[in-house]
């Protein structure tokens, strides 16, 4: 057990806040306060359901990780920084969150404190040298690694930092020792090369912001694992850590973190709230078992292999020699070595990569649209009685469309009678204004609201599986449809959860829905997953911030989900954040079940889509937003 570690606290048996102080309870039809007795489901510091088969991914399939990358811009008052420094800033962000200072055990699954002071905390960090954009493969190397969830030293998040060469920490230092490898010593071949257009695009999404020549800046990613919170926690750690991103921090002789305590009170766990008795769940839990158990649709993509094992060492592969740390950058991480294929002269491939039995598959392509463009387009959809949200569903089916129609015309087929006419999509929701300590029912702040701060698990979904959209569809109407569909996500989310509940209390049902459930025939069955975090302020300045401005700027950030897991339910998977009106869009996609070329059609159909939608006429039509 780590040093500072306490047993787990059991559950309550008495009904109590699980946020700590006492709030008062919102009445609405999913009022959880009861005449009868709520008993807790987990312990208040455990992992809730959901998360718990997050958490129990076996050994060699992909985990469900989440990654998110900020590109950090120095204030003129603080032309560099220490490596230690960026350490002790991620320190400063990580004591304010209880499972991000936290280790899981194994039997309980509860999240317990690895120390009571900010600089006892253990971080996992490595600090890689900056060359060219090397950061675009060092993202894809983050999400596609797993954790190991029996190292019970060190939380399950960790952080890559790129740095020029002089800010690489010394290879004598306490700084350099302490750090992390990503992959182990003993690696294997990768079978599937990632592979993107890496060449010069002006088309609009496609062209990716730079940093100002000889600006001082770092890269930084954190990779967390699914279990520990959803994309909004995510988001919720990066504004903890630019808040803290300051002249006044980097500058400071001793940030005295012996005195920062580190957070003592677990998320809520929304499982908590519920305890639903059968005729609350039953006609939920019908419609459930007859999508779950009926005949499914065909699974997208090439290849239906989610569920095959990843790569294990054996005695009789070749393993390439581990190479010698540089001394010339303090880093033990080569320089990728890149190749390019006779067949795809513009295709670039990336370095070439190697797997423990952890790795994954997914390919992440980087696309930004600035802020006029997305103040046009949100003004456009707001004038069409839609949503921001509902265009981007739509604009990624109508260029899934595109990518079936160029598939089928590569392949010889018959275009009108291998393109569908009806898509699947899939949009995951907040479900945090149900929390105790949220004010958003009642008219709060969404910037400054305690719940949307919070590192936990309290994402919902909605789904449609057969939104009709043909050449002939009205682009606005199938937006407008989709918004509908949207409106319903709250209320089915809660439906779901308390199927879930009232499952795990019944052990041998929890049983048999365990046995009978098989989430790798989830995966690939929608065209796309939408996960949109939403527009904020920056946490920090600008990038256009005067220089009298102290704080960090933030030139570039993003983030997204894996697509190699089982149940990873969209051919395409987009994260999607906005702030101050810029936004950035990570897709994701399986290299196995996404061919390079068709990869490049979504992303230029995606992007010029949007463009056109942003200037189209009411009655346009899904034919006329296509390439």
């Amino acid at each position: 057990m780590p040093s500072g570690g306490a047993k787990a606290p059991k559950a309550s048996k008495g009904p109590r806040s699980i946020a700590g102080a006492s709030t008062k309870s919102k009445a609405s039809w999913f009022s959880f306060r009861s005449s009868r007795s709520r008993q807790q489901v987990v312990q208040e510091n455990g992992l809730g359901i959901t998360e718990r088969f997050f958490y129990k991914t076996a050994p060699n399939k992909q985990q469900v990780l989440m990654c998110i990358m900020l590109r950090v811009r120095l204030p003129e008052q603080s032309p560099s920084i220490t490596p230690e420094r960026i350490v002790d800033l991620l320190k400063i962000a990580q004591a304010k969150h209880y499972r991000l200072s936290s280790w899981v055990d194994h039997e309980s699954l509860g999240a317990i404190p690895f120390a009571e002071r900010a600089s006892d905390l253990p971080v996992s960090y490595r600090f890689l040298e900056r060359i060219a954009d090397n950061w675009m493969d060092i993202y894809m190397d983050e999400i596609n690694t797993n954790f190991d969830t029996d190292d019970v030293t060190r939380p399950l998040w960790r952080s890559t930092i790129i740095v020029p060469k002089e800010w690489m920490p010394a290879p004598d230092s306490e700084c350099f020792k302490k750090q992390t490898p990503l992959v182990a010593a003993h690696q294997t071949a990768f079978d599937y090369p990632i592979k993107y257009d890496r060449s010069p695009n002006p088309q609009l999404g496609l062209s990716i912001p730079t940093s100002a020549p000889g600006a001082s800046y770092f890269d930084i990613m954190c990779t967390f694992h699914h279990c520990l919170g959803d994309g909004l926690s995510m988001l919720a750690f990066g504004r903890t850590f630019l808040e803290a991103a300051d002249a006044a921090h980097i500058n400071s002789l001793d940030l005295k973190l012996g005195e920062i305590p580190v957070s003592k009170d677990p998320p809520p766990v929304l499982d908590n709230l519920f305890n639903p008795n059968v005729f609350e769940v039953l006609p939920t839990a019908i419609g459930m078992a007859a999508k779950t158990l009926g005949k499914k649709k065909g699974k997208l993509g090439h290849s239906d292999e989610s569920n095959v094992d990843l790569p294990v060492q054996s005695d009789h592969l070749q393993l390439p020699a581990t190479p010698a740390p540089s001394s010339s950058s303090g880093t033990s991480t080569p320089e990728p070595n890149r190749q390019t294929p006779s067949a795809t002269p513009d295709i670039s491939v990336g370095p070439t990569l190697r797997i423990n039995p952890g790795r994954g598959f997914t390919n992440v392509r980087f696309m930004h649209f600035n802020s006029e463009f997305t103040s046009t387009l949100r003004k456009k959809s707001k004038a069409e009685k839609t949503t921001i949200a509902a265009v981007l569903v739509v604009a990624a089916l109508t260029a899934c469309r595109c990518v079936f129609v160029h598939s089928a015309k590569r392949d010889g087929k018959d275009v009108k009678k291998t393109v569908p006419n009806s898509q699947g999509w899939v949009l995951t929701n907040s479900i945090r204004h149900i929390l105790p300590q949220s004010k958003l029912l009642e008219g709060g702040d969404r910037e400054t609201d305690e719940a949307l701060k919070v590192f936990g698990g309290y994402a919902g979904s909605v789904s449609n599986n057969n939104l009709k959209l043909t050449d002939d569809s009205h682009i606005w109407d199938r937006c407008r449809s989709v918004k509908r569909g949207i409106l319903t996500s709250f209320k089915a989310s809660i439906q779901r959860m308390k199927v879930a509940n009232y499952a795990y209390r019944h052990p041998k049902l929890w049983e048999m829905a365990e046995k009978r459930i098989d989430l790798s025939k989830l995966s690939r069955s929608f065209s796309v997953e939408v996960a949109n975090l939403g527009a904020w302020e920056y946490p920090c300045a600008p990038p256009d911030a005067p220089s009298t401005d102290e704080r960090c700027r933030l030139d570039f950030f993003g983030g997204g989900l894996n697509s190699s897991f089982e149940g990873s339910r969209g051919l395409f998977s987009l994260g999607i954040i906005t702030f101050g009106g810029n936004m950035n869009i990570f897709v994701c996609y399986d290299v196995k079940s996404v061919t390079v070329d068709e990869a490049e059609v979504f992303f230029k159909a995606f992007s010029e889509c949007l463009r056109r939608m942003s200037d189209s006429k009411k009655s346009a039509t899904v034919q006329e937003m296509m390439i």
